[in-house]
């Protein structure tokens, strides 16, 4: 759509838009009375009225006037009466610290501030530090000049012209403690690129933008101030940034359009899928049947057949939103595809603050996911020095590029060169002129192969996964001094406490490697992740969700260099701590964090290096301190201290006597027997159901595997006829089980036991065959210390236990370390312990892909052996008993590979 005319500077453009759409609402904001709203009319007329204010207030053509307020209409009202006098607005993020603030205005020579209520007197103290005196209050309060005093008082007072190449902003994008990088762009640069939005048919005068993004930033100024003016669309400015809110306000006004970064997407998309994972299996399943439908449909319908199929997302969501526009940093092109395939059409652009900002954008009738769209309109867009994939610095060319950086040469000469804006960014464009962004050129991690590594790609790809929430992707370095180099990926991880909670999963850090192990099959090995730390807090970054890096990269050398010491928390910081027992909790804590001070907000993994493991100790523990009995989840529905605190505090009522501690916390679960529905459980194995499904079970395995996969079984021998055991076996396959079933003869598979993932057994047909199959259910977050009290049972009666100590299934198929809780069992009951390896598994059916495939299984028994004999072997290593012989026995396990491979040519 083309804009109405007018002359060649922001206000007048507005007021001839304002002639033309006169009374159709240009502005509505929601507040503790309802709408408030503006007409277009109404916003030039009072622009006009605040300018000649202004004007009369003293401020003549190009002085410059600071605007600092929270997002607003009157904002907008503010920006065009400044402009409208010829004076140039320098709009700052309320969000800057007071010095930064002063930097700024001193840096600028600001004779003016208009600020809101809520900043006034913080303004108003740093008049000493170089900001302007002159204060306009937006809404009024003792001691400051009104806005509504202003427009009174400039009655009559003309207004200057006002040419198109005068500065109407001053934007302050970095170097805010330093000298001041303030981006200058002329009226003329702003017309330019509102045109270029408009011919490109992105705003329609029947459309509603919901505002989101700050106004002071470039992309919110044009995509939800200048160009709804220009087009005659409405803006709605919410009560407030919160979920509720937000969809509230997008229900009572019909919006059409949201504006947003990559960050919003991905929480919308987050909540969209975890209510649809909350939902009946058959639900589920239907969700993704609709969502494979819309998919192939979206060549035919576009987003038609999303929006009829979803319709009730739709609904949740006002049912008038017809776009999705991102910007400020790399969207996912998967989470692009979802919405649309949901009916939300999503289009991402590219721009800089010092192009006015838009540089690109995806054309509504022919988007291409994985790009940035087409130059817009009268922008030129090439690469600079290409290398071999066509990838290059981006240079951008045409009337909203900046005239240059104020009072600052330098930077201005290094920027602009040769007519064109040096931009920093690289990036190709394809065969069809679309641009595709591969990361910032001091970004780019270079790998010692050579590779170039695009953490935003990285971190795109790694953010599927649903337990993170933030992740940053840095490089791991080595050496010192001049020889620093990267040698591969490291990440600071975010959990997303709220959804491990929800799953109740108290371990985020295995929960997030599982993960984060699988998505890193599907990437060249060169781009993958090898390690990462969790963090607490979300990442610091720019107003639009851009991470910050060079600060990510400081808290990752913080990370490397532990936790910095501190004091413990006093009685007096919270009367949590002033509750009886309190004290003893801490004290406790205090100890399992091996003296570490404890404080209320600590995280009990992350903090205090409490695991799963931990969790169950500590629960004994305070139920023996404090004579009480917890329920099986509460070690997984606590993450921090003063969850801790309450759930314990609450239980025991502070009025209980400590009972005397007798056991260790192990020594109490183990030989404590099974509840009676545990009881009953085990011996639901042994009845004469179990034994027909364990004799067809077994049969069937030994036929599928002998056929399909070539079986072969050394040492079988080797297993003990009678008495207790533990068959300790790695794990690379969902088939492992059985096929231990099939290389064992029936005669020990009805004694034998197996422990198992909860996870996987949920289902009641599946929990009737794990009872027949003698599976004892584990659940590492809720049910550790019942399955472990089962186990412990199981081998007393004399019977066998088969375990995968490694915990999960290998990756690659190598032999990972073995988790302790298999030896803490090993070493309280006291029993053999027979090392098995399994071979092939990993290839017929690893992790990572869909079905399993044809290879050859081979299956090696060792030499059972007591704990005292790993003990004394000189693999066993660790920082305690239980983790010495796990790594004894895993060397066992390992071990066995070769006299196999020999035996049948393989090695």
């Amino acid at each position: 759509m083309a804009t109405v005319g007018g002359p060649d500077h922001i206000p007048g453009r507005v007021a001839a838009a304002a002639e033309a759409f006169g009374d159709a609402v240009a502005m509505q904001a929601k507040g503790a009375a309802g709408y408030v709203r503006l007409s277009h009319r109404e916003v030039a007329e009072r622009a006009a009225a605040a300018a000649r204010g202004l004007t009369a207030l003293g401020l003549k053509p190009a002085d410059r006037a600071i605007l600092l307020s929270e997002n607003r209409p009157e904002w907008g009202v503010a920006y065009l009466a400044i402009t409208a006098a010829g004076g140039t607005a320098v709009p700052l993020d309320p969000q800057l610290t007071d010095s930064e603030i002063a930097n700024c205005a001193r840096h600028a020579g600001a004779g003016l501030v208009i600020t809101s209520g809520r900043f006034r007197q913080r303004l108003a103290a740093l008049a000493g530090q170089g900001l302007p005196t002159t204060l306009v209050d937006l809404d009024g309060g003792p001691g400051a000049l009104s806005f509504a005093a202003l427009t009174e008082q400039g009655a009559g007072t003309p207004l200057p012209e006002i040419p198109a190449d005068l500065p109407a902003s001053i934007l302050y994008t970095s170097g805010t403690t330093g000298t001041p990088k303030g981006v200058v762009l002329t009226h003329g640069n702003f017309l330019a690129n509102a045109q270029s939005v408009l011919d490109f048919g992105l705003c329609r005068p029947d459309d509603n933008l919901l505002v989101l993004l700050p106004l002071h930033h470039s992309f919110a100024f044009m995509a939800n101030f200048l160009v709804p003016l220009l087009s005659g669309a409405c803006t709605t400015y919410p009560e407030s940034l919160k979920t509720p809110d937000l969809l509230s306000c997008m229900q009572e006004t019909g919006v059409t359009v949201l504006v947003g970064v990559p960050q919003l997407y991905a929480m919308l998309h987050r909540g969209i899928w975890e209510q649809a994972r909350r939902r009946p299996a058959p639900a589920r399943a239907a969700f993704r049947l609709l969502l494979a439908v819309s998919g192939r449909l979206l060549p035919l319908t576009g987003e038609r057949a999303g929006r009829l199929l979803f319709r009730q997302i739709h609904r949740r969501f006002g049912g008038r939103l017809r776009l999705l526009a991102s910007g400020g940093a790399k969207l996912d092109a998967a989470l692009a595809a979802d919405f649309r395939r949901l009916g939300f059409p999503v289009l991402e652009g590219y721009g800089l603050t010092e192009t006015a900002p838009v540089v690109s954008f995806n054309p509504p009738e022919d988007p291409v996911l994985e790009s940035v769209g087409r130059p817009l309109p009268d922008v030129e867009v090439r690469i600079g020095v290409p290398d071999g994939d066509g990838v290059g610095e981006i240079l951008v060319r045409g009337p909203n590029v900046m005239p240059g950086y104020y009072r600052n040469p330098e930077a201005t000469a290094e920027a602009l060169r040769d007519g064109w804006l040096h931009t920093g960014d690289l990036g190709y464009l394809d065969e069809r002129n679309y641009l595709h962004i591969t990361g910032r050129a001091k970004e780019v991690i270079v790998l010692p192969s050579g590779k170039n590594i695009y953490p935003e790609e990285v971190e795109a790809h790694y953010l599927q996964c649903p337990y993170i929430k933030e992740i940053c992707v840095v490089g791991a370095e080595t050496g010192g001094g001049s020889g620093m180099a990267t040698e591969s990926l490291r990440a600071l991880v975010l959990p997303d406490f709220e959804y491990l909670k929800a799953q109740r999963l108290s371990s985020a850090r295995e929960a997030i490697r599982w993960d984060m192990e699988n998505y890193s099959r599907r990437l060249p090995a060169y781009k993958r992740v090898t390690g990462f730390s969790l963090v607490k807090e979300p990442f610091p970054r720019t107003r639009l969700g851009k991470i910050q890096r060079h600060r990510v990269q400081e808290l990752y050398r913080e990370v490397l260099a532990g936790p910095p010491s501190r004091e413990p928390a006093e009685v007096a910081d919270d009367p949590l701590l002033s509750r009886p027992g309190s004290d003893r909790i801490l004290q406790l804590l205090t100890e399992r964090a091996k003296g570490r001070p404890v404080r209320l907000d600590d995280n009990l993994e992350l903090d205090l290096g409490i695991d799963s493991l931990g969790r169950v100790e500590l629960v004994v523990a305070l139920e023996e301190m404090f004579g009480i009995e917890l329920p099986d989840e509460a070690g997984s529905e606590v993450f921090t201290v003063r969850e801790l605190l309450s759930k314990v505090l609450d239980v025991a009522e502070g009025d209980r006597a400590p009972a005397a501690a007798r056991r260790s916390p192990w020594e109490a679960i183990l030989t404590s027997p099974p509840d009676a529905a545990a009881q009953a459980r085990l011996a639901a194995g042994t009845s004469g159901q179990a034994r027909l499904v364990s004799w067809l079970v077994q049969k069937t395995c030994w036929l599928l595997f002998t056929l399909c996969c070539r079986l072969r079984v050394r040492g079988q021998e080797r297993v003990p006829e009678t008495g207790a055991f533990i068959l300790a076996s790695n794990h690379a396959s969902y088939l492992d089980a059985f096929v231990i079933a099939a290389a064992l003869p029936y005669r020990f598979i009805t004694r034998l036991h197996y422990v198992g993932f909860q996870t996987f057994f949920q289902h009641p047909l599946l929990d009737w065959f794990a009872r027949n199959v003698r599976v004892i259910a584990i659940d590492m977050d809720a049910y550790l210390a019942r399955a472990l009290q089962m186990a412990a049972h199981v081998l007393r009666e004399g019977r066998g236990l088969c375990v995968f100590p490694e915990g999960a299934r290998s990756i690659d198929g190598t032999v990972k370390p073995f988790k302790k809780g298999i030896g803490i069992l090993a070493l309280g009951v006291k029993v053999p312990l027979v090392p098995m390896l399994l071979e092939g598994t990993f290839d017929v059916w690893p992790r990572g892909v869909r079905w399993p495939r044809p290879a050859r299984i081979r299956v090696t028994f060792g030499e059972p052996a007591s704990v005292d004999e790993l003990l004394r072997d000189p693999a066993a290593a660790g920082a305690d008993e239980p983790e010495r012989l796990m790594a004894a026995l895993r060397a066992r396990v390992a071990a066995l590979a070769g006299p196999v491979a020999a035996e049948e040519g393989l090695a």
